[in-house]
């Protein structure tokens, strides 16, 4: 996704002594808030590490200037000339001086909202408060919260001189923001790096010996609000976690995107309550003690009602801007009781045949929501067979959010999935007449070692695909079979993927 690049001077050289790095001596310290956020940190021990690979000279550290050197100054302090207000969504801004240079964007800390699981076994006691708040037993949603946060060296991106405890760590989530980061790893583009892969094999850095001061001042702000793919930090580690961050990658938590009903209502708790909620197949209704995809009679008016309690209080307690009214996954054909009857649509193609029957119930949701949170959004992928535009509505609620699944990736035409309405371009379309709201898009990437999948380099479709949503789409959530081992397996043919599309179409820089 192509940056938006505001110039407001020339890029050429300053003074012969304007000089980050001499000859391969320093001569500049990196400059950071008395009180620093974790990227903050993060970005001046990425910012002196990638220095001091391309030119041997390793920049100190420090909350004040010294006066004997050039200034580079990483995120907000009070010695900092520039201010990030405005840098939203990983936007930065590079700005010189004479003997100043400022990498700078919003470096917010996540913080968790109550209840979360810190951990796998703190699950129950999470997932007990939310009962209590709900007075039922529906199931928490993100309940793996914790395995966005990744344990980095205690003296990552420290003050020179300032002593580090035997066992101190520095915690950073996924989640937080990343502005400055972007910022360092924009201005390391400039020089000539590159990152293809996790990890050193993957780097591409330039030797230079000596780095000049630019004069610059810029604005870098991303075309997509969310650039989200699901590496969690805490599973896949360190050297993957890195290489998201370089790409450009941003997360947000409070938008809630998919199978928000799974969540609500996939436990035996819930059934054994409400059995009448879950759809009638065969004359039995459809649950399975640990599956996922068990699916639901929306014609249930208790079952309504409880969606839209159950919105309300996630909205409540964890500030979401969105929450999920998404069917479970799997769904493909509609439940069999009296009141569904005639509901479906079998005269349509078959990615429609249930889309006035879900539709209709996440729109009825948004309606009564909107009337206590009208801020909030209710969320809503375009998937199955649900995928096309439900006819019987001409517009959705305004607090609506249509997430395509499939909204742009290219697609094999002899699956025949891709053609007539199905096909991306035309789909956009036709969801962009049925709401004011930008769109989202939800890919999902095969990966070559999951067994069936052949090597796939579609780097121009995939530029061209993710530049066609501009101005329609707000970002994306691209769904991996990310392992533990993603830095090291399929190298190439899994990386290159999240490559083209994080930063060949360009993320932030």
């Amino acid at each position: 996704m192509r940056r938006i690049v505001i110039v407001l001077a020339s890029v050429s050289s300053l003074h012969a002594r304007s000089l980050l790095v001499e000859n391969g001596l320093p001569r500049a310290e990196i400059v950071i808030s008395s009180s620093p956020t974790r990227m903050q940190r993060v970005a001046a021990h990425e910012f002196r590490m990638q220095i001091e690979k391309i030119s041997g000279a390793r920049l100190p550290i420090v909350t004040q200037p010294t006066g004997k050197a050039l200034k580079v100054f990483i995120g907000a302090s009070d010695s900092c000339p520039v201010k990030s207000e405005g840098l939203e969504h990983g936007a930065y801004r590079i700005a010189t001086g004479a003997d100043w240079m400022a990498l700078i964007g919003d470096d917010s800390d996540f913080e968790p909202s109550m209840p979360f699981a810190r951990n796998n076994s703190d699950i129950q006691r999470a997932q007990a408060e939310f009962e209590q708040i709900m007075g039922a037993p529906y199931g928490m949603p993100n309940a793996g919260l914790y395995k966005n946060r990744l344990k980095l060296p205690g003296d990552t991106g420290r003050p020179d001189g300032v002593a580090t405890g035997k066992n101190e760590s520095l915690d950073i989530w996924g989640l937080d923001e990343r502005g400055s980061f972007n910022a360092v790893c924009g201005f390391l583009h400039r020089l000539g790096a590159r990152w293809y892969l996790p990890g050193e094999l993957g780097e591409v850095q330039p030797s230079l010996k000596t780095i000049e001061l630019p004069k610059l001042d810029e604005i870098v702000k991303p075309d997509f609000a969310l650039r989200q793919f699901n590496f969690r930090f805490g599973v896949v580690g360190p050297e993957t976690a890195l290489w998201t961050m370089r790409l450009g990658m941003r997360h947000d938590e409070k938008l809630q995107i998919a199978h928000g009903l799974a969540n609500m209502t996939n436990r035996e708790a819930v059934f054994a309550a409400h059995p009448d909620w879950f759809a009638i197949y065969g004359g039995k209704p459809d649950f399975r003690p640990g599956d996922s995809k068990c699916q639901l009679c929306y014609s249930n008016e208790e079952l309504f009602r409880e969606t839209v309690r159950y919105a309300r209080a996630q909205i409540d307690t964890w500030k979401l801007q969105s929450v999920s009214i998404m069917p479970p996954d799997g769904y493909t054909a509609i439940c069999q009781c009296a009141k569904c009857k005639g509901k479906d649509s079998p005269e349509r193609n078959e990615r429609g045949l249930l889309s006035d029957y879900v539709w209709d119930f996440v729109n009825r949701v948004a309606k009564e929501v909107g009337k206590t949170h009208p801020q909030a959004k209710i969320m809503n992928c375009a998937y199955g067979v649900y995928t096309l535009p439900p006819l019987k509505i001409d517009k959705l609620e305004p607090n609506v959010i249509v997430c395509i699944v499939g909204g742009r990736r290219p697609i094999n035409k002899g699956g025949g999935k891709g053609e007539g309405e199905s096909a991306p371009e035309v789909l956009r379309a036709a969801w962009a007449k049925k709401t004011d709201n930008p769109l989202l898009i939800f890919e999902n990437y095969p990966f070559t070692d999951r067994g069936w999948y052949l090597p796939s380099y579609a780097a121009h479709s995939l530029v061209n695909s993710v530049n066609a949503t501009k101005g329609v789409s707000v970002g994306e959530d691209i769904w991996l079979s990310v392992r533990q081992d993603f830095d090291t397996a399929g190298i190439g043919f899994n990386h290159f993927l999240v490559y083209f599309t994080a930063h060949a179409s360009g993320r932030t820089h």
